[in-house]
């Protein structure tokens, strides 16, 4: 088997987590993680990186400047059938692997934590880790309890409100489960050698049910010099950051992205 390291995320280059397996044969496949919208094409270098845009309900736009998150337990359930013996010889050293057991299914897993940034790519420290080829059903991670300095999930987006330009601050402390599933039939096939797995949060999402230029206009979101909180809804934005913590906590999708 050759051998492999750890390069900059390339395809969809906002990759939360690089897991990236370089090499040659069939075999390789890439696991990552990114921000995703359905507005934006994958980009290939030497493009520049996608840009992600929020859209309140009523049409405000944010672009998303930053986000990270911190994951610990992924597990990349196995395809139907197939065993750890049979990926003995496939699996960096930081990936276990669990054997199907009491009707729950087998997974491969790594037990972090793992700091990432979801709109730059983060490489793995240590080298990349091969995923072999399979149909598989889901991805799930857990979000690492933060602290107030270091919360799991903190982005900043910038915006324009009244002519100046504005920040909106996303901040969160949560131990949520997130999960990535296709929303529709993966051809893995058809996908070519070196595919890369994808885990997906759809940002498109993520303020659909918040009004925030109206919550401005009436008041019921203030800011604090030019940055917003959605902390300080009331009215029409009361409990905003809650449902923004939940759109954010439920937008994973899972995906094939082709290695370039």
């Amino acid at each position: 088997m050759p051998s492999l390291s750890c390069s900059r995320a390339s395809g969809l280059a906002a990759a939360l987590l690089c897991l990236s397996a370089c090499g040659d044969g069939p075999d390789v496949y890439a696991l990552s993680f990114s921000l995703h919208s359905n507005r934006v094409r994958a980009a290939r270098e030497p493009l520049p990186d996608p840009e992600y845009f929020l859209e309140s309900a009523d049409g405000l736009t944010f672009h998303v400047d930053s986000a990270f998150v911190t994951l610990f337990d992924v597990r990349l359930e196995l395809p139907p059938g197939i065993r750890c013996a049979d990926y003995r010889d496939a699996l960096s050293p930081v990936m276990g692997c669990e054997d199907a057991a009491e009707g729950r299914p087998g997974r491969l897993t790594v037990a972090g934590p793992l700091d990432l940034d979801l709109r730059r790519g983060l490489t793995l420290r240590g080298g990349g880790l091969p995923i072999p080829p399979g149909v598989y059903p889901r991805i799930e991670a857990r979000l690492e309890p933060g602290t107030s300095t270091e919360p799991s999930f903190r982005s900043r987006s910038s915006f324009t409100w009244q002519g100046r330009p504005r920040v909106l601050e996303v901040d969160f402390q949560s131990d949520a489960v997130l999960r990535f599933e296709p929303r529709g039939p993966l051809d893995f096939a058809s996908a070519g050698d070196g595919s890369g797995l994808q885990g997906w949060l759809l940002v498109d999402s993520w303020l659909a049910e918040t009004p925030v230029a109206a919550c401005l206009e009436s008041g019921d979101l203030t800011f604090s010099g030019d940055l917003l909180r959605l902390e300080t809804g009331q009215g029409a934005c009361a409990g905003a950051a809650e449902r923004l913590r939940g759109d954010i906590e439920a937008s994973g999708v899972m995906g094939l992205t082709p290695r370039p």
